[in-house]
């Protein structure tokens, strides 16, 4: 009977411990852990100007993402591959894109799939500045002016941010006001824009402190990133380097925002690191003037942070465009210079570019402009054609100044020169008579002749302007730009 007693007692005693094993496991794996829950952000102990509102900067990255990174093809455009070598990759840089409430929906969703593409850059790199806040998938659009001081909040060009919430609450859609696009707030967004330049500046260095390299660009542009980062792996990031395309007003030189810049980290530190109080000393100024890039600039160089590559007067390096690339230059100077960045582009400029740098072999050669040339300008040049401004301007002869028109000194006929506003033929044939001429473009009793490229653009059948003015016609002589010719 002992024997059958103890029998018994045994499978309770296992049952009991099982029970206690199961809800002692059950507890521990209900523990949220840190990995599960983390950003992947690294915050400084720093006073940040956002801190009473926190933000999300980057898109949380959890590690089934990982996994399927990679297992993803990376492209030969991968610039964040090989840290070995010492050269500057796209994990030593922060990409800062700035857009605004009234164009982030026609601008951005091209940028999710080709500028922010894993293969280019790490999410986690990337942060998107506006002045409302919007989510698209794991995206997350930092309201860049949500602590803007009661001063600021008082200006007139600041009002069209305090009416952005009215306009959401009332469900104000492009359809119902005869607007093309999305729209989503009221006018005034090129006003309000100039307000986000120093605190977006702020905030990127307080928020990615190990960054190398703060690459700014705007929702129209598009930045060949793998190009820069060979540029920028040329200049010591520890000192106050603040480059782009040069701009100047009242006074002040800086980058043009548009064509994008890159501030390095120890330029950061000069000026906003060592001063968190920037925005505030700078409020006045910001509000009397009307281009956040310039403000930034100019606080910059209060700070001994100057621009420009050499730090003196001569300032200007292609690379950084502040136009597209249909009305930008093409010459023998620029022709074998590596391109950086271009401004007003449309969606499918910025798809068209992406195609070609994931195309690009970046070990062998950086992309130059006479490769964007190649891809974007010749396919589109004729021998002639009826409708078509190519903004040819270098030498412009009327029928009324003609007689005093001097041709260059390359020019092989004066009297040819003297004739050309006659007809596009004889405009053609000025252009023939002096080398360095590669297109032309007549209208009316006008020629006009350049020694560089532009593509310009053609007014399409049912074009109005084909009913408002008379035909212009266009010519390029593609052959001599051919010739040009890089060392490679």
């Amino acid at each position: 009977m002992a024997l059958y007693r103890e029998n018994r007692i045994v499978p309770i005693g296992l049952m009991l411990f099982s029970l206690i094993l199961f809800f002692y496991n059950l507890d521990f794996y209900q523990q949220p852990t840190h990995e599960s829950h983390q950003t992947h952000i690294d915050r400084p102990v720093v006073e940040s100007p956002l801190e009473a509102r926190p933000l999300r900067v980057s898109p949380p990255h959890t590690d089934a993402q990982d996994k399927q990174n990679t297992h993803t093809t990376t492209p030969s455009t991968s610039t964040h591959t090989d840290t070995s070598t010492g050269k500057l990759t796209s994990d030593d840089v922060a990409l800062l894109f700035k857009t605004g409430a009234s164009v982030l929906w026609r601008r951005l969703p091209i940028h999710l799939s080709t500028t922010f593409s894993p293969a280019r850059i790490h999410p986690n790199n990337t942060i998107l500045y506006s002045d409302y806040p919007e989510t698209i998938g794991s995206w997350h659009i930092i309201d860049i002016l949500a602590n803007s001081s009661s001063t600021v909040r008082q200006s007139d060009s600041f009002q069209p941010y305090l009416q952005q919430e009215d306009y959401e609450n009332r469900q104000v859609y492009a359809e119902s006001t005869s607007t093309n696009g999305d729209g989503n707030g009221p006018l005034g967004g090129w006003k309000l824009d100039k307000y986000k330049f120093l605190p977006l500046i702020q905030h990127a260095g307080v928020e990615k402190p190990n960054a190398k390299w703060y690459i700014y660009m705007e929702d129209d542009s598009y930045i060949f990133l793998p190009n820069l980062l060979r540029h920028l792996n040329d200049f010591n990031y520890r000192d106050p380097w603040y480059l782009g395309s040069l701009a100047w007003k009242h006074g002040d030189y800086f980058a043009h925002g548009g064509a994008g810049f890159a501030l390095s980290r120890g330029a950061w530190e000069k000026s906003f690191g060592k001063d968190p109080n920037i925005i505030d000393k700078f409020e006045q100024f910001t509000d009397v003037h009307g281009c956040g890039d310039h403000v930034l600039g100019h606080v910059l160089n209060e700070y001994g942070v100057s621009f420009g590559e050499t730090h003196g007067d001569s300032r200007f390096t292609f690379g950084f465009n502040a136009e597209p690339h249909w009305s930008s230059w093409f010459t023998k100077a620029n022709w074998c210079k590596p391109v950086y960045s271009w401004h007003h582009t449309h969606s499918k400029d910025v798809a068209r570019f992406y195609n070609l740098e994931s195309s690009w072999d970046f070990q062998k050669s950086a992309l130059k402009y006479r490769d964007i040339y190649n891809a974007f300008i010749k396919p589109y040049l004729r021998h002639r054609v009826e409708w078509w401004d190519n903004q040819s301007s270098q030498y412009d002869i009327t029928s009324s100044n003609a007689p005093h028109a001097e041709p260059p000194t390359t020019a092989t006929s004066k009297e040819t020169w003297l004739k050309s506003w006659q007809s596009a033929d004889a405009c053609e044939a000025a252009c023939l008579s002096w080398s360095e001429c590669v297109q032309w473009a007549f209208y009316e009793d006008r020629c006009r002749m350049h020694d560089q490229v532009y593509l310009g653009s053609g007014y399409p059948i049912g074009d109005p302007r084909r009913q408002t003015s008379l035909m212009y016609t266009s010519g390029w002589l593609s052959e001599r730009m051919d010739e040009w010719a890089c060392d490679e």
